[in-house]
């Protein structure tokens, strides 16, 4: 009911005012039902940057899954007299909605259902899995078309029956609903690539069930056939396009993440030459102290900069006191390992695009890349919850939620425009949602 009168194509559906991930996205769904090809060229959205050459066509460089996937809601979108062409409006809004609104609205649910580990009545569960949905900037991402908010969903899912097959404790009855978290766990994959981290790390808690070894390896294998039909899924989609199975793997944008350098005019060798110069002294490499001083500086970027888990969503920080309880307590092992594999996750995400990426304007808001662990962090509150705390303790706690909560509802009226953002998100998305001469300027810009 919040994201629906917020869904970008009620504001912007023109696909000069979408950013370039949408219209990547769109081609590909336009393509595959009126074309039957993944060839994006003959669709409106063919001036998208994020897109590949093959030979004479262009193609997504996105995983290709997520755009077979909303093909089948397309087709019955078309058959009822609604396309891209003659209303693109109301086709984007109901394909947002399905791909990406109902799942966030679903996630709730699976929150509810696993926040039964923490003994928690049930206002309690329904006020965390609110909470973790309103608080964490997954909905954020529920109303603009994009892969984190789905895959996030998935990755819920795929841990709500890992909980439900600990807390059932019945191996030989369990290897249905372990192929089933597979199968999820490698769909949020397929989707959105950071999402393997979540489907390898995942194995340590099948491995961490009170089961007998040989009970173990069969629940792995469960789990690894359940993986299978998304994967090779990809792979047959990949491959006929490019030739490699990689397609759309490295998941960071193809516009230009550093301003490109003016030309300066080469100049005479007499020129450079003063009396204080030496042809022999050339400017040193840096450091590996230097270099670790400025991944350093990015990694606290990551926690406290204008893109910063922390500036944008405080309320993680009691995330992050559950997970410490849950490591301090006797909690099952199952519960404590989904804890250690969840906060391990969140790691390896961040270390891997604070490595690499230079210029976060196509963060977008906060971190879009970072959606994908953000609810599985948030929801370990739960732990937290259930501990006797003093007043001033809660009521600093309410007041992260509440900020949390603002800042998320602000970004979810516009995640992911076409340029980015530059600044503090929230600040910058007020700015957008403030000043009303600018979906004018960018209309026009775009005609």
């Amino acid at each position: 009911m919040i994201c629906l009168p917020l869904l970008r194509p009620l504001r912007d559906p023109l696909p000069a005012e979408m950013s370039d991930d949408e219209t990547s996205r769109w081609g590909t769904v336009m393509a595959l039902v009126e074309r039957q090809t993944f060839a994006i060229d003959q669709t409106p959205f063919a001036e998208t940057k994020q897109k590949i050459q093959v030979g004479d066509a262009f193609y997504s460089d996105q995983p290709p899954v997520m755009g077979l996937l909303l093909s089948g809601p397309y087709w019955v979108i078309r058959r009822c007299g609604f396309t891209f062409s003659n209303n693109p409006a109301l086709v984007e809004y109901l394909l947002t909605l399905v791909a990406v609104t109902l799942p966030t609205a679903a996630a709730a649910g699976m929150l509810y259902r696993m926040s039964r580990i923490f003994e928690l009545s049930r206002p309690w569960r329904a006020g965390l899995a609110t909470a973790v949905v309103l608080g964490s900037g997954l909905i954020s991402y529920a109303t603009v078309l994009n892969p984190y908010a789905p895959a996030a969903a998935l990755v819920l899912l795929s841990a709500a029956i890992l909980v439900q097959v600990s807390l059932v404790n019945t191996p030989l009855r369990s290897g249905g609903y372990l192929v089933f978290a597979g199968l999820f766990a490698c769909l949020a994959a397929a989707i959105d690539p950071a999402a393997i981290v979540f489907t390898i790390l995942f194995i340590g808690v099948i491995m961490a069930m009170r089961w007998r070894l040989s009970l173990r390896i069969g629940g792995v294998l469960m789990y690894a056939i359940g993986m299978l039909p998304p994967a090779l899924l990809h792979v047959s989609l990949s491959v006929p396009i490019t030739g490699d199975w990689r397609l759309g793997l490295t998941p960071i944008p193809v516009q230009a993440l550093v301003e490109p350098i003016a030309h300066t005019p080469p100049q005479s060798p007499a020129a450079d030459k003063t009396p204080d110069t030496d042809d022999d002294i050339t400017t040193a490499p840096p450091t590996i102290w230097q270099k670790m001083g400025v991944f350093l500086g990015h990694l606290s970027g990551a926690f406290l900069g204008s893109h910063g888990l922390l500036t944008h969503f405080p309320v993680l920080l009691v995330g992050f006191a559950g997970v410490g309880i849950v490591m301090h307590r006797h909690w099952p092992p199952t519960t404590k390992t989904l804890a250690i594999m969840s906060t391990s996750g969140m790691i390896i995400i961040i270390l891997r695009y604070v490595w690499l990426i230079a210029d976060w304007r196509m963060a977008m808001f906060a971190v879009r890349w970072y959606v994908v662990f953000l609810p599985l962090t948030l929801f370990w509150a739960g732990a937290w919850v259930r501990r006797r705390h003093h007043p001033a303790v809660w009521a600093t706690a309410a007041a992260l939620l509440l900020f949390s909560i603002l800042v998320s509802i602000l970004g979810a009226t516009d995640p992911m425009p076409k340029d980015g953002y530059e600044r503090y998100t929230p600040v910058a998305a007020l700015s957008r949602l403030t000043n009303a001469d600018t979906p004018a300027t960018t209309v026009l810009a775009g005609g």
